[in-house]
């Protein structure tokens, strides 16, 4: 193979190897593209988390502060009740 044969061969090599390079640029800022936007989801997903988290300790106060006055309610009931069973059987 004589040296022109040889230096066109190496050209040829060193051509596809930065087509090769391009396209894997390419790729590789596609791939950051991608990550940049999972981590914007997962970003996202974590604030829904934290606001799911708050809704439900809201609820589970509201439903603590639900609960105490619905026992209050049945027991002022109760003795609203009794005292009108008294009052009922008085002559």
């Amino acid at each position: 193979m004589s040296d022109k044969d040889l230096l066109v061969v190496i050209s040829e090599m060193l051509r596809k190897q930065d087509q090769h390079s391009a396209i894997l640029n390419q790729h590789s800022e596609i791939l950051n593209e991608h990550t940049g936007l999972l981590n914007n989801q997962k970003d996202a997903i974590n604030q829904q988390s934290v606001t799911i988290n708050e809704l439900k300790d809201t609820l589970k106060q509201f439903n603590d502060i639900s609960v105490q006055h619905f026992e209050k309610q049945d027991g002022f009931n109760t003795q609203f009740l009794s005292r009108l069973d008294e009052i009922s059987k008085k002559p």
